[in-house]
């Protein structure tokens, strides 16, 4: 059952509760009498609520309450042809009296349509559990993939003692190993969870309740992964936090835009998928995904697959089987995307279904789920999407590490996730992760020498673009050295706004000019 028709049967059973002074659509005392004692025998006695209500409908056909009551009740039920009667009963008696509820009624109806369509035509579907190496009797869901696809960090609810924290399992030949608790400071004595990790496991984003350096109910933090464990978690702050709920982050496979839900002002409908992107290591005002995507119920678990052209996400405000449904929907554009599709029967069912990620061969989904038996309570599992929602699979390659060995003497790449204070040169911490990959690198290859080059737009007088991109340099090399690479196998340079790759005209042009590249100088 849809959320709106969830809706129609919980306000019916509010009027109820009202007595004697509930306002119906209809003043026969015998009706209302019988409709109210069908409400008290509703969630215990089903057969003799239901003889009330048909008696209360002998009494007044016309009760609008008890047609949509009873509706709902059969959509819960799967008694699809009997709760088609009663809607399409209803409309003809409404004659649009209540728009609302006519509106949801048609709505129902058109479930109705897509559920028999659906369950006529069911999708491959074989749904298997991931082991008793990552599931347990407790909870488990909201996980999240490494793009090498060997590592799953997931949400685990203790149910006796009320906590959730992060679990890590490592995949070895096909099979998931023993699951183990992360360490503080990433796990606390406070509830944290619903993760996602960056491509190379190194960034985990997350979300915490309740924290006193909260900015509303539940916020998204991030924590890098530096040696020894990962370091103290940082809020976003109110660039993207607000005084609401802000959960399920998902972070685009280039770092570089975070999709999360939110519950904030000016959104479509109740949970919102929200969007933020990182400008100079900044991340910008969240942007709505708009009614291409959101609607007047809830979305939530977004999940933009390791091709970065396929999303992934639940939602109770679309047609489908019921509650939270699976959808996927494909990049038509730098914001746009096509219609969404539902993943179909029985990977969605009359319950909810959501938490979905897949792995980066684009076949291969991990959901959470509780029908199934399982370990006990949500559990993990995994199957073989089919053909038409898959995403385009993707060999993980890190760009530093595997990519420079492979370039000549004088070629260069740039390090997309270094950045410094506006004006400045003092590296923000987000660059950390980054170098210390040019890090690993030089320790791979112990005969490379590379030279650090600073760049910057044309904003300002050159003279000081030249200075600023030169103390720039400086400061990534000072920060290998202090890594422990040799200081004679680095060089720096400045170049100010003398190479630019991009328009200065426009700010994504300016944008791209300020950049630290590293060059190789021998091999």
């Amino acid at each position: 059952m849809k959320k709106k028709g969830i809706l129609f049967l919980m306000a019916a059973l509010c009027l109820a509760g009202m007595g004697a002074h509930a306002q119906y659509t209809v003043d026969n005392k015998k009706a209302v009498g019988e409709f109210e004692k069908g409400q008290q025998l509703l969630s215990g006695n089903a057969a003799k609520a239901f003889d009330h209500f048909r008696k209360a409908l002998k009494a007044e056909p016309n009760f609008a309450e008890v047609r949509l009551t009873m509706a709902a009740w059969y959509m819960d039920h799967d008694s699809l042809d009997q709760a088609q009667e009663q809607l399409e009963t209803f409309l003809r008696n409404d004659n649009n009296k209540h728009k609302r509820w006519g509106a949801t009624a048609r709505y129902d109806l058109e479930c109705i349509a897509f559920r028999r369509q659906a369950m006529a035509n069911p999708v491959p579907f074989t749904p298997e559990n991931l082991g008793a190496g990552v599931n347990s009797p407790d909870d488990e869901y909201l996980p999240t993939l490494t793009a090498d696809g060997q590592t799953l960090i997931f949400t685990r609810y203790n149910r006796p003692a009320m906590a959730e924290d992060f679990f890590a399992s490592r995949q070895k030949e096909g099979v998931w190993g023993k699951a183990v608790r992360m360490a503080q400071p990433l796990n606390s004595d406070e509830n944290e969870g619903a993760g996602c990790i960056s491509q190379d496991g190194r960034i985990l984003y997350f979300t915490a309740c309740g924290r006193k350096d909260g900015v509303g109910r539940c916020d998204l933090y991030i924590s890098y992964r530096k040696e020894g464990g990962w370091s103290q978690p940082q809020n976003l702050g109110p660039a993207v936090n607000t005084g609401g709920w802000e959960s399920q982050p998902c972070l685009s496979i280039d770092g570089q835009t975070l999709y999360f839900v939110s519950d904030r002002k000016d959104g479509l409908g109740g949970m919102d998928i929200w969007r933020s992107t990182l400008v100079e290591g900044q991340w910008s005002k969240p942007e709505n995904m708009g009614p291409g995507i959101n609607t007047k119920g809830d979305e939530k678990s977004p999940f933009v697959s390791f091709d970065d052209q396929t999303l992934y996400f639940s939602s109770n405000g679309r047609v489908g089987m019921g509650g939270m449904d699976l959808f996927m929907c494909r990049r038509t554009g730098d914001s746009t995307w096509s219609e969404p599709q539902n993943l179909g029967y029985p990977i969605n069912t009359r319950g909810d279904e959501s938490s979905l990620i897949v792995s980066p061969d684009g076949s291969t989904a991990i959901f959470s789920s509780d029908k199934f038996g399982g370990q006990g309570g949500l559990d993990l599992y995994r199957f073989a999407l089919p053909e038409q929602v898959r995403s385009q699979p993707v060999e993980y390659k890190e760009e530093i590490t595997e990519v420079a060995p492979e370039l000549e003497v004088g070629e260069s790449i740039t390090l997309k996730n270094v950045f410094f204070q506006t004006g400045k040169y003092t590296l923000l911490e987000v660059s950390i992760v980054e170098l210390d990959k040019v890090v690993e690198m030089m320790q791979r290859h112990p005969t490379m020498r590379i030279e650090l080059g600073g760049h910057t737009d044309n904003v300002g007088r050159a003279e000081a673009n030249q200075t600023l991109s030169e103390q720039r340099a400086k400061a990534v090399y000072d920060y290998l050295v202090k890594k422990g690479v040799a200081a004679e196998r680095l060089s720096y340079k400045g170049y100010g706004q003398s190479q630019p790759v991009a328009d200065n005209d426009t700010p994504e042009g300016r944008r791209q000019n300020r950049r630290t590249v590293f060059t190789i100088l021998e091999k």
